[in-house]
């Protein structure tokens, strides 16, 4: 007993040595919940058991009903056991989807109090419908993930049904009070989805326009996710009354809401051609009321249609106006903005941040290849897929045709989107690469520092940071303890543009390093002034 007490009051000096002694805050020192699911590239696995014989009529049952019905089921995750989980069908043009491939949502904790994956109450497995890549999901959040956007995280799964191969699918995590938690430190206050009302005959919209001062009114448009109460309803009205009347919209809209995260969401939207969303479609999004501000931020839902795979948007998708909305009065939200000269200044300067060093081929087109070649595999062996093999293959690159209507390729449409953005910056006279604006404004950081991939890694892995302007640069990697193990980059005067480093997990004296959580810190300047950001890496072996 003695033995064991010595070892655990060892464990906890250690602990507290590291969080005293460490220039890291004590938050970055532990792993966040799903950071296993979500932190690298990763195909996970997951069986679900169903008892009753009659499983799938039921499933069918509940959805076409419009009940989120669940029923329980035994599900193996990654070979580990969760009884009595919560399954349901999900989706609205994907429940269409051949082949009955459809979309589930996984709800760990709806039968079982606390029961939870990797720290996750639920997640959503979606389908891939009308995306043969097989990409767009997991880019489209990955891109929002590197641009500090409220967005869930994704990944892959091959799924299998009583012990057979069904098929595979993306791994999506649930917006609820985990998700606020961790994005916004709270999760108290109250918050909306946007309804999936198109094709309901009434064609109900989350678009922000003012229905009148009953809030009965807008009970079809938006979905209350909190409390069941009259003050979020009052909370919505008051916004969505100011966003429609006040004359000063300049003034008005940032006091009640969360500006710059908003702008920089839109933007992906249009850079990623993304029209499933509030700027076309008026849909796939939540609004947050964070306390005690209550300012609206707002939160990423459903991306997996990016990269233009909207049937019936807009045709020509790669030249998309960067300041497009597909209604002038139907979405006013974002036409109010960029139809007044001051927000549609800070619009654009957001769409700088978001564009300019990580849209480019450098920057994609290796993680495209790198999750290509991982999911490849499986992409072939899905048997209920929505697309051939060769048609995967090809809309990696290119656009495909399928009866008539054109879907983008992933890289072709980068290549394109982005000469077309660049024309249209150029004729506002913006230069992002600059950072500066015909008048003289800041556009842009001066330098940014991206999450290392693969994450965990072994034995190397790439760190990358983007510059928008000639500075000087240092790279250095710490341990847990603050203790510096290498500079992989010493005061080096750089110009702008997009840098690859790689770390092989040694020292300067070339020592391979123990497994355990590292720091990567950059560091910019000219002398008189420094400024830097730190980010997590871990090592495992």
């Amino acid at each position: 007993m003695m033995k064991k007490l010595t070892i655990s009051f060892a464990m906890l000096v250690f602990f507290i040595s590291i969080m005293i002694l460490s220039p890291f805050s004590s938050k970055d020192l532990f792993a966040a919940d799903g950071d296993s699911l979500f932190s690298t590239y990763k195909v996970h696995t997951i069986n679900i058991r169903f008892s009753q014989p009659n499983y799938w009529d039921s499933l069918i049952y509940y959805y076409n009903q419009g009940l989120e019905q669940y029923m329980s089921a035994t599900v193996i995750a990654n070979g580990i056991t969760f009884n009595n989980v919560g399954v349901r069908l999900k989706g609205n043009s994907s429940f269409t989807h051949p082949n009955n491939k459809k979309a589930f949502r996984l709800g760990f904790d709806e039968y079982v109090s606390g029961q939870k994956w990797n720290g996750m109450k639920g997640v959503h497995l979606n389908n891939f419908w009308n995306d043969p890549s097989f990409l767009r999901e997991k880019l489209h959040l990955d891109y929002c993930q590197a641009n500090n956007i409220a967005a869930p995280r994704g990944n892959f799964v091959r799924m299998s049904i009583n012990d057979t191969l069904f098929a595979f699918y993306s791994l999506v995590e649930h917006v609820d009070k985990t998700f606020l938690t961790s994005r916004f430190g709270s999760s108290n206050g109250d918050y909306f989805k946007a309804v999936d009302g198109i094709g309901t005959g009434a064609d109900y919209i989350s678009d922000f326009r003012w229905l009148g001062a009953d809030s009965t009114l807008y009970y079809n448009n938006y979905e209350l996710k909190s409390n069941l109460t009259n003050g979020p309803w009052k909370k919505l009205l008051t916004f969505i009354d100011t966003l429609n009347h006040t004359g000063d919209i300049a003034t008005m809209l940032p006091a009640q809401m969360n500006m710059e995260p908003y702008y920089k969401t839109m933007a992906i939207d249009n850079v990623l051609g993304n029209l499933d969303s509030y700027i076309f479609s008026g849909r796939n999004f939540y609004i947050y009321f964070k306390p005690p501000t209550n300012k609206v931020d707002w939160i990423v839902w459903d991306a997996t249609l990016s990269f233009g795979a909207l049937p019936g948007g807009p045709l020509n998708i790669e030249t998309l106006p960067i300041t497009y909305v597909g209604s002038d009065t139907g979405r006013p939200l974002f036409s109010r903005i960029v139809n007044n000269p001051a927000l549609k200044h800070e619009y654009l300067l957001a769409l700088c941040r978001v564009y300019n060093t990580k849209f480019t081929t450098a920057a994609l087109f290796p993680k495209i290849d790198s999750i290509v070649n991982l999911i490849r595999p499986y992409v072939y062996e899905d048997q209920r897929k929505m697309f051939t093999n060769q048609q995967f293959e090809t809309n990696v690159i290119s656009d495909i045709t399928v009866s008539g209507r054109r879907i983008p390729g992933i890289k072709s449409y980068i290549t394109l989107r982005r000469t077309s953005i660049q024309s249209q910056l150029n004729a506002l006279g913006i230069d992002c690469s600059t950072g500066i604006d015909p008048n003289g404004q800041e556009t842009v950081n001066t330098f940014e520092l991206y999450q290392n991939y693969p994450n965990p890694f072994n034995p190397s892995t790439k760190i990358e940071y983007s510059l928008t302007k000639q500075t000087g640069v240092t790279l250095v990697i710490y341990d847990a303890l603050g203790k510096q193990v290498t500079s992989l980059v010493n005061n080096e005067l750089q110009n702008s543009g997009f840098y690859t480093v790689e770390w092989n997990g040694t020292d300067n004296a070339g020592n391979s390093m123990a497994a355990g959580l590292y720091f990567m810190k950059l560091s910019v300047g000219d002398g008189s002034f420094e400024s830097s950001v730190t980010k997590k890496l871990v090592l495992i072996k």
